[in-house]
């Protein structure tokens, strides 16, 4: 199923559940071989389900296991060291010229810091 039937047509679980995307992977030593990914669904980190943006979110953020992990939709998976990928996001975002990573409105819904 493609990404619009399922934001047209999937049923919903829950009222907070929405559709988490890669839609693109932001070139950096830390993910070379993932640059092809371009619009998959997240479907779990490390495991557990991922259900909308804030909780994939606050799942990366406390994470402390050596690999983040991610599945995705069409069998894809992409592995990256956690502690790396963390330390690569300043650089990343700069490289990229984007001002943060996360927007103002889900950085004000954060319980998790």
């Amino acid at each position: 199923m493609n990404l619009l039937d399922k934001l047209f047509h999937a049923t919903l679980q829950s009222l907070d559940e929405q559709l988490v995307v890669v839609s693109q992977v932001l070139v950096s030593d830390i993910n070379i071989g993932y640059e092809d990914i371009v619009n998959a669904q997240v479907l779990a980190l490390n495991g557990k389900l991922v259900t909308n943006l804030r909780g994939l979110a606050e799942m990366v953020e406390n994470c402390d296991d050596e690999f983040l992990k991610f599945d995705l939709e069409y069998e894809q998976i992409a592995v990256l060291r956690t502690k790396a990928a963390k330390a690569a996001t300043p650089d990343i975002l700069a490289t990229h010229c984007i001002p943060s990573a996360m927007s103002a409105d889900l950085k004000a819904l954060r319980p998790w810091t």
